[in-house]
Formats: structure tokens, sequence, C-alpha cells
């Protein structure tokens, strides 16, 4: 459930010593894929840390939703943070609140209750969005209150965006510091591909969770409405697993009447994800999600200089880079989605322009620096 990891021999090591309650993979998703980076990757940075793992979702179905199972899950959690607080001497609590969901909303008071008055410090680490607007809008006054009074005024608030600050600041967080996320570099990009000839197939990938506020269906429908202009121009591959049994079944019944057009990969592991990244020819990704924060498929899209086709959404336009590889449509708008694969299409994979953005603001090693640098001004 929970393990001390000390700082790396020959860094000198700060007053701080973080405890970490927060959950990493599985599932796999990108809040837990980056928690987990924050856990390898910390100690070479010099800070030390205690890990709870909250183990709250099963699957990928099971994120953010309500579960009567959830509420012990998050004593239990709670209990070992506070035992991991006086057996290990940490005396700052990482903690990553929920968006607006009223149950996990809940969850983070039960936590904050128990938790947040033994330790000295409070770093709230914001990779979810979407809390202020809920509060101000569906939240009770009794509700903004208690969220302001547990939540309210951490010593650091971590941001993925300046885009995404509201949250932190409607909360009074006493500092705010911005923090991209970052991965891996999976090495070298693809040989430049030409443009596809007519009657070539291009490769399109939709990768993520499964789920019409993620742009699934919409992509689906583009499809639909590319192949008549031109047969055989495009597949699309999915990679990944559903939000619900409900659009699962609501994909295969729109993927049957594409037939070889579409196939679905399932989950696919680190090398799977990468061979798949590497043979595509464009990313699409129209996500409208309400939460959205920073997503790594784009980031992992960048690292593979893949042509990307995604919405104005939150913070997506200032993390891509001004290029002629990434195109913009609105949020179900099929055609236009139709129309960017065929424009993508034609210009093939851009001269590596797009890893080169990914190499200057979003490797694991960029990302850590910046997160301990943070950090470190809690001390």
């Amino acid at each position: 459930m929970s393990r001390i990891i000390g700082s790396h021999r020959g860094v000198s090591k700060p007053e701080m010593k973080l405890l970490v309650l927060a959950q990493t993979p599985p599932p796999v998703h990108g809040q837990s894929l980056m928690v987990q980076t924050l856990v390898d990757g910390l100690p070479a940075h010099g800070l030390a840390l205690h890990h709870v793992n909250l183990r709250l979702s099963h699957d990928a179905a099971d994120i953010g939703r309500w579960r009567a199972g959830k509420i012990w899950a998050t004593l239990a959690g709670a209990l070992h943070a506070l035992a991991g607080r006086f057996r290990h001497g940490c005396d700052t609590l990482y903690y990553i609140p929920a968006p607006g969901k009223r149950g996990a909303l809940y969850r983070d008071w039960l936590v904050m209750l128990l938790c947040r008055p033994f330790f000295k410090r409070l770093v709230l680490h914001w990779h979810a969005t979407g809390l202020t607007a809920w509060l101000e809008t569906e939240g009770t006054a009794v509700e903004r209150a208690i969220t302001r009074a547990l939540l309210g005024r951490a010593d650091l608030a971590l941001a993925l965006a300046d885009e995404l600050r509201v949250d932190a600041a409607y909360l009074t967080a006493r500092r705010i510091a911005v923090v991209l996320n970052g991965l891996a570099d999976p090495g070298p990009s693809p040989a430049h591909h030409p443009p596809r000839a007519p009657g070539e197939r291009s490769e399109v990938l939709f990768l993520g969770l499964g789920s019409g506020s993620k742009g699934l269906f919409d992509t689906l429908a583009a499809l639909a409405l590319a192949l008549p202009r031109e047969p055989g121009a495009f597949r699309l591959t999915i990679a990944g697993g559903f939000a619900s049994a409900e659009d699962e079944r609501e994909f295969h019944s729109r993927a049957a009447a594409l037939g070889e057009a579409v196939r679905h990969a399932g989950f696919a592991n680190d090398a799977q994800k990468h061979a798949l990244l590497a043979r595509a020819d464009l990313l699409c990704f129209p996500t409208s999600y309400a939460h959205e924060g920073q997503p790594l498929v784009l980031i992992e899209a960048l690292a593979h200089n893949l042509p990307i086709i995604t919405t104005r959404w939150r913070a997506i336009p200032g993390m891509l880079p001004a290029s002629g590889g990434v195109r913009f449509v609105a949020a179900g708008q099929p055609a236009q989605i139709a129309d960017a694969m065929f424009e993508l299409r034609a210009r093939g994979r851009p001269d590596d322009a797009l890893r080169q953005h990914y190499l200057a603001h979003f490797t694991r090693e960029r990302h850590l620096a910046a997160l301990a640098a943070a950090l470190g001004g809690t001390s």
C-alpha cells in the first residue's frame, strides 16, 4: 500500500519530506501515469518521499465514478497516510483534488479532515479542471464554504498551464506554480512520410479513453463522411478502453457500419502504443471532456512527430506549436474533422517540428526538474 523512497545519494536533502497520497497504475490514465513519474523520478532530484497508493479506481470505467467501496478505500488511504506521517517524519502532504464531481469532492473533504491537521504543509496538484465552475453553478453555499475551509489556502498549488490556474486561485492557494506534464522520450521520430498517393491508405489513430466527450464518436462520424469522398483513403484504429458499457456498445454498432475501415486494438501497453504512434499518419483527438487538463495523448503525438487533429479546448491550444502539423476543429463537427483529415493527408508528416516542440517543453526530465523546483520552494 505504501513505500518510502529516499533521496538520491550525493544530492543534498531539503528539509521537506513529501507524503504522496495518490493512485499509480493500474488503471493506466494520464493522472496515474504522472503520479508514477513523480514517485519514480523525484528522489533523483533530492526529494525524499513516502508514497501511499490511494487505489480508488479498478479500471478505466471506474475513474471518477461514485462507488461505496471508494469510501473504505479513502479511509484506508488516509489512515496509511497518517501512519506514514509519523513513522517517516513526512511534513508535507501531496494530494490531487477532484474536478467538479460531488462524490469525488466529498472524498477530498474526508481526506482533508483526517490528514491536513497533521501536516505542516499541503500541496495540491490540479490534474483535472472544473471544480470552480461546478461549485459556482451546481454546488450549494454550504459545499462552497466547506470546500474553501478544507482545501483552501494550500501552501502550494501546481497547475498544468496558465489557463488552468482557476481552481487554485479560487481556493486562494498561497503560491501557484505552473508545471507542464512530461513523458519519457520514445526516441527519434520515424522518417518523414511523403503525402499519400490517391488510392493509398492513411492510418488515423484515436488513442485513449473511448467516450463521446473525448471525441470518439465525432471521429467515427468524420470517417463515415470521408470514405465516400475517397474510398479506402483512411483506416481508423482505436486503442484504449471505454468510459462505459454504453459507449462500448455504441462504438461497436458504429464501427460495424464502417467495416474494415475501423479496428479496435484494445488496451495498448507502452511498446504497443509506441508502435501504433510510429505507424500512424495522424492522431485524431477532438475532445470536449469537461475536466480536460493537459492530455498526455497529445504529448505522445508530439514526441512521435505525428500530425494532430484536436479542439481549442481548455489549455490545448497553448500546449501545441503553431505549425502545419496541427489542425484545430470545433467539437461536435465531424465535417471539419473530415476536411482536416484530407488536408493533413495531403501534407504528409512534418519535418520534425512537432517532435522539437516536445523536446523543448514536455520531456520527463524537464517535468521532473520543474516539479522539484516548485516543491523545493515550499520548504
